[in-house]
């Protein structure tokens, strides 16, 4: 893991990670899609930020509750992507970047470097979920009240149920539109998707929720289902707040992993040769952005960490130093926010983007090129700026994203509050610690107050699949993190592969032998082998 693996561009390293972003009413019970005639596909221009060949975009009308077919209807928006080789095609795959939410058009449309195989043998499908743009989005408009009794009134439901009041804004004019966003009701609408494109059967990969979802489409619709390809799968069962409260550990582990890295080619950076003397110039160069320093826990010290005079301690003056590690930042932190009124280190762009790219091990070397000054923020941008229409459908798709996962994560939340983490959440709130506020936000059980789940796990069995999954699960992963493999493994009888090093996605972002791996299972069903080498091993 200490060897730098050159990236093929910022550009496209970069637009990898934003692919890579980085989760049905219960007592819907449906007649299957299959005694539906198949719904009319309208053909429309692909949303600008789609530049990959051979893609058309279209959508079709669905209904809004499965257990209504008759009643209300939204739309539901997708992309083919066609085989590049139409003499060689071998069929069709569907595909999800994870979330949930995650925009569908870029994973197949714009930013991951897709093996050749696949591009030239399979037509690539992916389904926008419902309630985001392109899809029908989910509307949520707020009035804010103008007596000063029912402000404190809409304070209160803002502050202490706000769970329950994001659902109550977002009806829009579809009344019970956001209860219906679940996996079950995503899954139906690839079947939907499925019938209009006349696929008898589709093969699956699935990224991080994505897992999750390509589970249950091939656990809904087995006669319909050929591969199943699971990239980092999630555990279902930890869904959602429990899986957020996980992400705390696991970004911070992830971190120290990419500063041991950064130690192991100080020739090539320079920012120390010990984990802990790297994360000191990061932590320096985000205190010159933001006036403030960063508070997430430092890594373990070593023994070429102890100041001149202290060598003798030895390994016991390192753990020492280990141990107060956590405590002398957040004191520095609060001096230097003494110091600096109104400094706040989430103001700073190097902290921004080290957690937006440290589940993606191909931009390590960008992380670290911005914490040295050999790459700056404007090379993130390529050889061009965006165009004030690819900046207004980021804009848009991050909206949208924020409003379906407010919508889906409380609906399908199966796991109690995690209550010890409020204290997190207030103190993270005031210092904009990244590395805990959004996690502690979802897992302490404040974002989804006064809006109970609405579903449960969604369906997972993989015995009525013709050829068992192939799982992909990584050691270093922040986000699914290693432990909870077993879950939908167990559930699909999955083939597990075990990557071993860091990231959050395995297929299609670098790593050749994983790659090599899919398109021979892909095209033949033969499983391979349990262990991968990782990113920075090939």
């Amino acid at each position: 893991m200490s060897q730098v693996k050159p990236a093929k561009s910022i550009r496209k390293t970069v637009s990898a990670t934003a692919a890579g972003i980085a989760i049905a009413a219960a007592a819907l019970t449906t007649p299957t899609a299959n005694a539906q005639q198949a719904p009319e596909i309208t053909w429309e221009q692909c949303p600008v930020h789609v530049s990959a060949p051979n893609t058309q975009c279209g959508r079709i009308e669905v209904p809004m509750r499965y257990d209504d077919p008759d009643g209300q209807k939204i739309s539901v928006g997708f992309l083919k992507r066609s085989a590049a080789n139409p003499a060689a095609r071998r069929g069709t795959i569907f595909g999800n970047p994870g979330g949930p939410g995650g925009d569908t058009y870029m994973y197949f449309g714009t930013a991951l470097e897709w093996p050749e195989e696949i591009t030239n043998e399979w037509d690539l499908v992916t389904v926008q979920s419902r309630g985001l743009p392109h899809s029908t989005p989910l509307e949520c408009e707020v009035e804010t009240p103008q007596n000063p009794i029912d402000v404190a009134k809409f304070q209160i439901d803002a502050n202490l149920s706000h769970g329950g009041f994001m659902r109550s804004i977002c009806q829009g004019d579809k009344p019970g539109y956001p209860e219906t966003i679940t996996t079950e009701n995503h899954a139906r609408d690839w079947e939907m998707v499925r019938q209009a494109l006349g696929q008898e059967r589709i093969s699956i990969i699935g990224l991080s929720y994505g897992t999750i979802l390509g589970s249950a489409y091939a656990t809904m619709y087995p006669q319909h289902t050929d591969r199943v390809v699971l990239d980092s799968a999630a555990d279902p069962n930890t869904q959602w707040q429990q899986l957020l409260a996980d992400q705390i550990g696991g970004f911070e582990r992830a971190l120290h992993d990419y500063f041991a890295w950064v130690a192991a080619n100080e020739a090539t950076f320079g920012m120390g040769d010990t984990p802990l003397k790297a994360y000191q110039h990061w932590y320096n160069a985000v205190a010159a952005e933001a006036g403030t320093n960063p508070t997430v826990t430092p890594p373990p010290a070593r023994i070429g960490d102890l100041p001149p005079g202290l060598e003798f301690t030895g390994q016991a003056g390192a753990d020492a130093m280990t141990a107060t590690g956590k405590a002398r930042v957040e004191g520095e932190g609060i001096i230097s926010r003494t110091l600096n009124p109104g400094s706040n280190q989430i103001n700073s762009p190097l902290l921004q983007n080290t957690i937006g790219m440290l589940p993606r091990p191909e931009m390590w070397g960008v992380i670290a090129g911005l914490t040295n000054g050999t790459v700056s923020p404007e090379d993130l941008n390529g050889d061009r700026e965006l165009t004030p229409a690819e900046i207004e459908e980021a804009q848009a798709q991050m909206q949208g994203i924020e409003l379906l996962q407010r919508a889906q994560l409380c609906n399908e939340n199966v796991t109690p509050p995690v209550y010890t983490l409020l204290p997190e959440l207030f103190w993270s709130q005031a210092t904009g610690n990244l590395f805990t506020l959004p996690y502690s936000f979802i897992a302490s059980g404040t974002y989804c107050s006064g809006a109970g789940p609405v579903a449960g796990v969604a369906p997972m069995d993989g015995s009525q699949l013709q050829t068992r999954p192939l799982q992909f699960n990584g050691t270093g992963d922040p986000q699914t993190v290693y432990a909870g493999r077993h879950t939908i493994a167990n559930a699909m009888n999955s083939h597990l592969v075990t990557v071993h090093g860091p990231g959050h996605g395995h297929v299609a972002f670098g790593n050749d032998a994983v790659d090599i791996q899919v398109v021979n299972y892909l095209r033949t069903g033969e499983l391979g082998p349990v262990d991968q080498p990782g990113y920075f091993d090939q």
